[in-house]
């Protein structure tokens, strides 16, 4: 009678936790499962709820995922991982070097698609290319009614019960204001937001009700002043991007009547909108480039911004390239004719794995947008003399590297004997030749290890 109960699992369509603490401690659990307190009522009403949850639903699939670019992680060394820090649902979690995320458990926030850098994830309810014929459809209607300063006001249901209710009790909205109704508030980021400028708005905005996650709130600002730095130092004199948070119309009303036109581009631009996230961002960003009031070269960017380059240390570099197989995004490449370290700053996510990769520590990163050509083409970072066999000449890899092993080396007992150390400076072929003369080699008679130049 006193043997621990066996643990035992089934399966549910419907859970009331009826604990004093819920045993799904997210901020959205799973559809299904209701914790109403201890409260009679509450726990009244949540039965009431239960009996209607009959028959089946449909649920859509709120994102895809291209696992190719996905910056998590590569061969255990540490990335990115905004997707599962952000997550109100639990439902984005670790897999090897890449991310699962369970369509079960989401429930379409998107904030994940938000802050990813990569694009590995985007958003499909409704996609940014659908999201940006809506946003072009209407920003043109606005424009040739003879609309100025056109604002776009992006919110999810909670918002638009705000939104009503501005409108029964209160002024309502500013006729520059453009509603546009999101699944939820998050599921927009830095591309949707550039796009929108570049097409012509003067102000985007954001409504957070107090429904949401908290962090999606603070997650969205944090993004917001990655485009603000950008639109800012092109002269486009804002702020252009904001976060209204508010909880009753008559908090709304005040913050969006006090909103002030900003700069906006001279030309709407005409680029349609891509799934790709980075495209549609670099799409953005080179037409506000295009008609900027104060062209720029070079945008310094918040920590922690998608974009950027990194700075190697020559002198300590070895030229191994293992941050070459580490990039997921195929920022830094060799060179297979010459030994180089080359770089392609507009493929950079500023991940970090490269710089954990990295066994000289010789990788730093370094935010910023840099807008001209030489950000898509491969510039090298490093480069390296050539090591040969002492032999027969053939490549082995760079002196910098061949180096570093000899004097890691040198003080080994298996590299005690005279000639074994040279043996490092050999190709294989040659290695074993040097290897059996030596074993062959009568007693007494000097090393045939010594090097022939």
């Amino acid at each position: 009678f006193e043997r621990t109960a066996k643990a035992r699992s089934e399966h549910f369509d419907l859970v009331l936790d009826l604990d004093g603490v819920p045993h799904f401690a997210m901020h959205q659990p799973p559809q299904g499962y209701w914790h109403p307190g201890p409260d009679p009522g509450a726990q009244a009403d949540a039965l009431a709820d239960m009996t209607a949850a009959v028959g089946e639903f449909e649920k859509p699939k709120y994102f895809e995922y291209k696992a190719s670019i996905c910056a998590h992680s590569r061969s255990q060394q540490p990335g990115c991982n905004q997707c599962i820090d952000i997550c109100s649902t639990e439902a984005s979690r670790a897999d090897g070097d890449h991310i699962v995320v369970e369509p079960h458990l989401c429930m379409g926030c998107g904030a994940c698609t938000t802050d990813c850098p990569s694009g590995a994830l985007t958003y499909t309810v409704p996609s940014v290319a659908e999201l940006g014929t809506r946003v072009r459809t209407m920003l043109a209607t606005y424009r040739t009614a003879g609309g100025r300063d056109p604002c776009i006001l992006f919110h999810d249901s909670a918002g638009n019960a705000l939104i009503n209710s501005m409108g029964r009790r209160g002024p309502g909205l500013p006729a520059r204001v453009i509603p546009v109704l999101l699944h939820h508030m998050a599921a927009t980021g830095i591309d949707v937001w550039l796009a929108a400028l570049a097409s012509g708005a003067s102000n985007v905005v954001v409504l957070a009700s107090g429904a949401e996650a908290p962090q999606y709130a603070d997650a969205l600002e944090r993004q917001m002043a990655f485009a603000e730095s950008i639109a800012n130092a092109l002269g486009y004199q804002g702020p252009h991007f904001k976060l209204l948070r508010a909880v009753d119309s008559t908090t709304l009303a005040t913050q969006v009547w006090a909103l002030e036109p900003a700069l906006a581009v001279r030309a709407p631009a005409a680029f349609h909108w891509t799934t790709d996230k980075r495209t549609t961002a670099f799409l953005a960003i080179e037409h506000l480039l295009a008609h900027a009031p104060v062209p720029a070269t070079e945008i310094a960017l918040p920590q922690g911004a998608p974009f950027g380059t990194i700075e190697v240390n020559r002198d300590t570099c070895t030229m191994c390239l293992a941050c070459v197989g580490a990039c997921p995004e195929g920022a830094i490449i060799d060179n297979a004719e010459t030994p180089q370290l080359r770089f392609i700053e507009s493929k950079c996510v500023q991940c970090g794995i490269c710089e954990s990769t990295c066994p000289e520590n010789a990788i730093t990163l370094a935010s910023r947008l840099l807008l001209t050509p030489v950000a898509k083409q491969p510039r090298v970072l490093n480069e390296a003399a050539i090591f040969k066999c002492i032999r027969c000449s053939k490549p082995l890899g760079t002196e910098k590297l061949i180096g570093s092993m000899l004097s890691r080396l040198a003080g080994h007992s298996m590299f005690a004997e005279p000639g074994a150390l040279d043996r490092l400076k050999m190709c294989a072929d040659c290695r074993v030749i040097d290897m059996m003369k030596s074993n062959l080699q009568p007693a007494g008679t000097a090393s045939s290890s010594t090097p022939s130049r």
